[in-house]
C-alpha cells in the first residue's frame, strides 16, 4: 500500500512538474548556471579574498560568458556550413540526374522504350524533388538559426528571471535550503551534491568524446583531402553528441550526396569513416559515460527519446539531466522519506 501511496506522490509530483514548466523554465536554468558556478565562486572567493556576493557575481558572469561564446562558435560554424549548402546543391541537381539516368539505363536493358521514358521521368521528378528538400532543409536550419538568435530579444523578461535566480540561488541557495526542516534539508543538500557529481562526471565523460571524435574526423578527412576539414570534423563532433542521432545526421545525407553524384570512391570512404567513428564511440562511451554517471546507456537512450518526445529537441538534453537528478534524489534518501511513519 505504502508503495501505491509512494508512485501516486510521485505521479502527482511529475504531472504538476509539467504542467508548470512554463513557469519554472527560467529557474531551473538559473539553477542549472547557480550550480555550475558554485565550485568557481568558492576558488575566487578563496584565492582573490573578495566577498561571496561579489565572487558569486563573477563565477556566474565567466560560467554564462563561456556557454555563450560556445554557442556562437557552435552557430558560425553551422550557419556557414547551411549557407555554403544552400548555394551548392542545386548546382549538382543535373549531374545527380545524369547519373541516375546512365545507372537505369545499365540496368534497364530488358524494359521496353516506353518504360525506360516513364523511369527517367519518375527519376528525373524525384531528383527535382530531393534536390528542392534538400536545398529547403538547409535553408530551414540556417533560417531556424537565425530565428534562434533574433527570438533572444523577445525572451528578455525570461533571461532577467533567469539570471536574477541564478544569482540568489547561488548566494543564497544553502541559506534558503536550511529553512526546510533538518531531516530534508540534508538529503536535498546530498541530492545537489550527487547530482553536481553526476552532471560534472557527465560533462568530462562527453569532452572526452568530443575530442577523440574530433580528432579521429579531423584526420579522417584531412587523409581523404576534403576541404574545410576542421569545420566538417567539429560539426560531426556536435553532431556525435546528439543522443539517437549523433554523426549520422551529419555522413549519411553526405554519403547519400555523393553516390548520386557519381563520387562513390567519396561514397565508400564516408561510409568507412563513419563506421570507425561509431564503432569508436559505442566502445568508449559505455566505459566512459556510463561508468561516470552510473546509469546504463539503454536508460540514458530512453530519457533522450522521452525527452525529444515531451520537450522536442532541447529534452534530448534534459531528459538525461532529469534522469540524473532523479537518480540522486534516490540516492539521497529523499524518497525514502515517504515510507517513513509519521
Amino acid at each position: 500500500m505504502r508503495l501505491w501511496n509512494m508512485l501516486l506522490i510521485l505521479s502527482i509530483i511529475g504531472f504538476t512538474f509539467y504542467l508548470f514548466l512554463p513557469v519554472l523554465k527560467p529557474f531551473l536554468i538559473g539553477a542549472f548556471f547557480a550550480i555550475a558556478a558554485q565550485k568557481p565562486a568558492r576558488i575566487m572567493q578563496k584565492k582573490l579574498s573578495i566577498s561571496e556576493q561579489t565572487a558569486v557575481f563573477f563565477a556566474l558572469c565567466s560560467v554564462a560568458s563561456l556557454f555563450l561564446f560556445i554557442l556562437l562558435i557552435i552557430g558560425f560554424v553551422g550557419a556557414r556550413t547551411a549557407a555554403h549548402l544552400t548555394s551548392v546543391i542545386p548546382k549538382y541537381k543535373d549531374i545527380i540526374v545524369l547519373n541516375i539516368e546512365e545507372t537505369i539505363q545499365t540496368i534497364s536493358a530488358a524494359l521496353s522504350d516506353q518504360q525506360k521514358e516513364n523511369v527517367i521521368f519518375f527519376i528525373e521528378t524525384m531528383s527535382d524533388s530531393a534536390v528542392t528538400i534538400a536545398g529547403q532543409y538547409a535553408e530551414s536550419w540556417l533560417l531556424s538559426g537565425t530565428a534562434f538568435f533574433l527570438r533572444i530579444p523577445g525572451a528578455a523578461s525570461e533571461i532577467i528571471v533567469a539570471v536574477l535566480s541564478a544569482f540568489f540561488i547561488a548566494r543564497d541557495g544553502r541559506r534558503i535550503i536550511r529553512l526546510i526542516p533538518a531531516l530534508v534539508h540534508e538529503r536535498i543538500l546530498l541530492a545537489i551534491s550527487y547530482f553536481v557529481t553526476a552532471v560534472q562526471s557527465f560533462m568530462t565523460a562527453q569532452i572526452i568524446l568530443f575530442i577523440i571524435t574530433f580528432a579521429a574526423a579531423s584526420g579522417g578527412f584531412f587523409l581523404l583531402r576534403y576541404p574545410h576539414a576542421i569545420e566538417v570534423a567539429f560539426l560531426a563532433a556536435i553532431a556525435d553528441l546528439i543522443p539517437l542521432l549523433g554523426s549520422s545526421l551529419l555522413f549519411i545525407p553526405w554519403m547519400a550526396f555523393s553516390a548520386l553524384t557519381g563520387q562513390y570512391m567519396a561514397a565508400i570512404l564516408l561510409a568507412i569513416l563513419y563506421v570507425v567513428l561509431v564503432i569508436m564511440r559505442q566502445l568508449l562511451e559505455p566505459k566512459l559515460v556510463s561508468g561516470a554517471i552510473g546509469l546504463h546507456p539503454l536508460a540514458v537512450l530512453f530519457s533522450a527519446f522521452a525527452g525529444l518526445t515531451f520537450f522536442g529537441a532541447a529534452g534530448m538534453v534534459s531528459g538525461p539531466l532529469l534522469l540524473l537528478a532523479c537518480q540522486s534524489i534516490y540516492r539521497s534518501g529523499l524518497t525514502q522519506l515517504l515510507f517513513i511513519k509519521r
